[in-house]
C-alpha cells in the first residue's frame, strides 16, 4: 500500500516537472518584440537605415508594413528604383529626419525630386551629401522650408545669391560643408533667412572671398577656412554675433579681420594657419591681437598659434595690456603659452 502512494506521488511530480518545462519553453517561445505597440516599433525602426528597415517586413505577418510607417528616412547610395518605390509605399504623409547620401549618377532631377518630397511632407531635419554632383542645383523649396529646424548639406548644391530666396522661420541648426555660393552676397542673404538660427558651422566654403557672419541669434560658430585667398584677393571674415557663446576657426588669419566685441562669449578655440603672403608682419600680429581682444568674458581660451611662426609678438608688448583682461579670465595653461611666445 505505502509503495503504491509512493509511485503515485512520483508520477505527480514528474508530470508536474514536465509541465514546467513545457511552460517554460513556451514562454521563451513568445515574440514579445512583435507584442509591442506599432508606435514603439517604428521608433525602433527609425534607427536603422532605410533598407534595413524594409528588410523587416519578411519577419512576419505583423510586420509586413511596418517599415512604411517609418517617420525617418535614411538612403545611402541605393539605386534609384528602390528611392522611388520606398517613397511611393509610404504609408505617414510626415518626415521627421530625410538623410540621402548619395555618391551613384543620377539626374539633377532626380535628386531635385527626392528633396522636395521632404520638403513636402514638413520634414524638420535634412542631411544632403552628393559627393560626386557639387553643382547640382537644390530646388528652391529646401530654402523656403517653413518646417526644418537642423539642415546639413554635404559637397552638394549652390547657394543662392538673390535677396528674399531664402525663408527658414525654424532653423536653428545650420552646417554647409564643401558647398558653393552664387557670390559673397550668398552667405549673407542665407544667414539673414534664418531668424532663429542659433548654430552655424561651415567649412572650406569655395568661391568666397568676402564672409560676413551676421546674425543676432547665433550662439555657437565654428568656421573652418583652410583657404587661401581666391584669385589673388585677401580673404576677409567679419563676424557680427553678440549672442555667441562658443567660437571656433580654423582659418590663416587676415588683417581684414573684424570681430564686434562678444560679452557672451564662454568658449574659444582658434587655430591659425601661417599666410605666406603677409607683406607686413607687425601689422598682421597687431590686427591679430585687436581680434582676439574683443573676446571680452571668454572663460576658455584656445590659441593654436604653432604654424605662425613669423608672428611679431615681440614687437607688440607695449599692446599686451590690452589683452590683459582677456587672459586674466583663461586657464593657467592659456596664460603661460602666450607668456612663451612674448619672450622667446
Amino acid at each position: 500500500m505505502a509503495a503504491a502512494i509512493t509511485e503515485e506521488q512520483s508520477r505527480k511530480r514528474l508530470k508536474h516537472s514536465h509541465g514546467e518545462v513545457e511552460q517554460a519553453t513556451a514562454t521563451a517561445s513568445i515574440d514579445r518584440i512583435s507584442d509591442l505597440p506599432e508606435s514603439i516599433l517604428c521608433h525602433i525602426l527609425s534607427f536603422l537605415r532605410t533598407n534595413t528597415s524594409v528588410r523587416t517586413s519578411i519577419l512576419s505577418r505583423r510586420w509586413r508594413y511596418l517599415w512604411a510607417s517609418v517617420p525617418n528616412l535614411f538612403f545611402h547610395n541605393e539605386n534609384q528604383e528602390i528611392v522611388n518605390s520606398v517613397m511611393l509605399l509610404r504609408r505617414v504623409q510626415t518626415i521627421n529626419i530625410f538623410r540621402l547620401f548619395h555618391e551613384i549618377e543620377c539626374t539633377d532631377y532626380q535628386l531635385q525630386t527626392w528633396v522636395t518630397f521632404a520638403t513636402l511632407r514638413n520634414v524638420q531635419k535634412i542631411d544632403l551629401r552628393f559627393l560626386s554632383q557639387e553643382d547640382v542645383v537644390l530646388p528652391r523649396c529646401l530654402f523656403t522650408c517653413k518646417t526644418l529646424v537642423s539642415m546639413r548639406l554635404r559637397s552638394c548644391g549652390v547657394i543662392p545669391v538673390r535677396r528674399g530666396a531664402v525663408c527658414l522661420p525654424h532653423l536653428k541648426k545650420l552646417h554647409l560643408i564643401y558647398v558653393r555660393f552664387e557670390a559673397d552676397e550668398s552667405l549673407i542673404h542665407l544667414i539673414s533667412g534664418c531668424p532663429v538660427l542659433a548654430e552655424l558651422s561651415i567649412k572650406l566654403s569655395h568661391g568666397t572671398v568676402y564672409r560676413n557672419v551676421s546674425s543676432p541669434t547665433i550662439k555657437r560658430l565654428m568656421l573652418n577656412f583652410r583657404s587661401h585667398g581666391n584669385g589673388g584677393r585677401s580673404d576677409r571674415l567679419e563676424i557680427n554675433t553678440p549672442a555667441l557663446e562658443y567660437l571656433k576657426i580654423s582659418d590663416s588669419f587676415s588683417e581684414h579681420n573684424k570681430c564686434v566685441v562678444l560679452n557672451s562669449l564662454v568658449q574659444a578655440d582658434i587655430n591659425l594657419v601661417n599666410d605666406h603672403n603677409i607683406p607686413d608682419y607687425v601689422l598682421y600680429s597687431r590686427s591679430l591681437l585687436e581680434f582676439i581682444d574683443r573676446f571680452c568674458n571668454v572663460k576658455r581660451l584656445k590659441l593654436v598659434l604653432s604654424f605662425c611662426r613669423k608672428v611679431c609678438f615681440r614687437s607688440l608688448i607695449g599692446s599686451f595690456s590690452i589683452s590683459l583682461v582677456i587672459w586674466q579670465s583663461c586657464t593657467v595653461r592659456a596664460m603661460y603659452l602666450f607668456y612663451r611666445l612674448l619672450t622667446r
